[in-house]
């Protein structure tokens, strides 16, 4: 749920691919990306359905992602700020 997804391709290059593709993509930008959980809100998906799509994108090379951060990096304020944020808007 937490590991974070980022687009590995151009926002160009999502021409052709399926409508559902191009917004998980949209909504993942580099650097920063999002969480699962998060896209599969956004999207107003199950996570179950949601990791099915990611998994598509990840078999063709369309995203990167990387494990939930580790607990010594979490206590980060600022970034703890920006998580509740963004959940928040959500």
């Amino acid at each position: 749920m937490d590991t974070t997804i980022t687009a590995a391709v151009a926002e160009d290059a999502h021409e052709g691919l399926p409508t559902e593709w191009r917004a998980v993509l949209s909504l993942c930008p580099p650097p920063e990306g999002r969480a699962v959980a998060e896209i599969a809100a956004r999207m107003g998906m199950r996570l179950t359905p949601m990791t099915l799509v990611l998994g598509e994108l990840a078999d063709r090379g369309l995203i990167h992602h990387r494990p939930p951060l580790e607990g010594a990096e979490t206590t980060n304020v600022h970034l703890l700020m920006r998580i509740r944020d963004n959940l928040a808007r959500i």
